[in-house]
């Protein structure tokens, strides 16, 4: 039986809380499945809190209305098709990359958001990811994160053309290279792995990541009951709290997901829902906005298609 924890906080310096996550679980033909979403609207724009809030409601809507229409179609007693929904969640977020990018162009609006989003079910996970929040694991051999940040600085890095030393100091922290809401051709990359009942997951927006690294995300989860969402829920907590206490100005959102391969669940309701944007004009060009760094993230930056991965298969953890 999966067992599921969240908390989102605005921070202790930021008036509106541009974060929106969703979990959903469900008893299917194919076992228990899972959904969580963590998305972070981009700081410099002027309605990341609207870009956000629609593509987790969009991501909920799909699990609620349209996945079991597309379960019906598949073979039931064999392994989900992770490829098929895979191709659903990319049509998803062009088509959200393009509607918030028309909806911002109407209403005179700068609108983006960061995603990352999982999906368990027996065994098998799919992620797929925009911008730098991230997700990570905690297994048998320690805690791994699963996604790479899209940006600037983190792609410098995979290059060499930035070291670890330089990386402190580097001015272009906040400098994301790609988000839903801005992009002329919108680029998420995919991740697929298997899990057993022990392992637990992790995802974090930046805000909740950039201070809890020190101390080491999984040293607030590595002694906490998996089998209780109570104690997941603190865990939680206590990486926000710990953020904030440590200067975090940016907003702060964790999701805990322990999923049970073998065990079902009846599906829980979903938590109430903003109104999805609705708009369908030919998509703009990459918005860039600066502001101040500790809004992080301020900048969004176009890359070239070979900059970012598509798939990347994850070992048992």
């Amino acid at each position: 039986m999966a067992v599921v924890a969240a908390c989102t906080d605005k921070g202790a310096k930021r008036s509106v809380n541009q974060d929106a996550c969703c979990i959903q679980v469900a008893q299917t033909s194919f076992g228990e499945m899972i959904m969580a979403v963590v998305c972070d609207g981009v700081g410099g724009l002027s309605a990341g809190e609207l870009a956000s809030a629609t593509v987790a409601y969009r991501f909920a809507q799909w699990f609620n209305v349209e996945l079991p229409t597309l379960l019906a179609g598949m073979k039931a007693g064999s392994p989900l098709d992770l490829d098929t929904i895979q191709t659903v969640w990319g049509i998803m977020l062009a088509n959200l990359n393009e509607t918030i990018q028309a909806h911002a162009r109407a209403n005179k609006l700068t609108m983006g958001t960061t995603f990352t989003g999982m999906l368990f079910c027996g065994g098998r996970y799919l992620v797929a990811h925009v911008g730098d929040c991230r997700a990570y694991c905690l297994g048998s051999r320690g805690m791994r994160q699963i996604t790479e940040d899209q940006t600037l600085l983190a792609k410098k890095l995979r290059e060499g053309t930035l070291t670890p030393q330089e990386a402190a100091t580097y001015n272009k922290k906040h400098v994301i290279l790609q988000s839903v809401g801005t992009e002329g051709i919108l680029r998420p990359a995919y991740y697929t792995g298997t899990y057993t009942a022990t392992d637990l997951f992790v995802m974090c927006c930046d805000g909740a990541y950039r201070k809890a690294e020190n101390q080491g995300i999984d040293t607030f989860f590595a002694s906490v009951d998996r089998t209780s969402e109570d104690e997941l829920r603190k865990a939680c907590q206590s990486v926000v709290a710990y953020d904030i206490s440590h200067g975090e100005k940016d907003n702060l959102t964790v999701v805990a997901v322990c999923a049970d391969k073998q065990e079902r669940l009846v599906q829980t309701p979903p938590e109430d829902l903003p109104t999805m944007v609705e708009a369908d004009e030919e998509d703009l060009p990459t918005m860039v906005e600066a502001g101040e760094e500790e809004d992080l993230p301020t900048m969004v930056e176009s890359s070239e298609e070979e900059d970012l991965p598509t798939m990347v298969e994850g070992d048992e953890s």
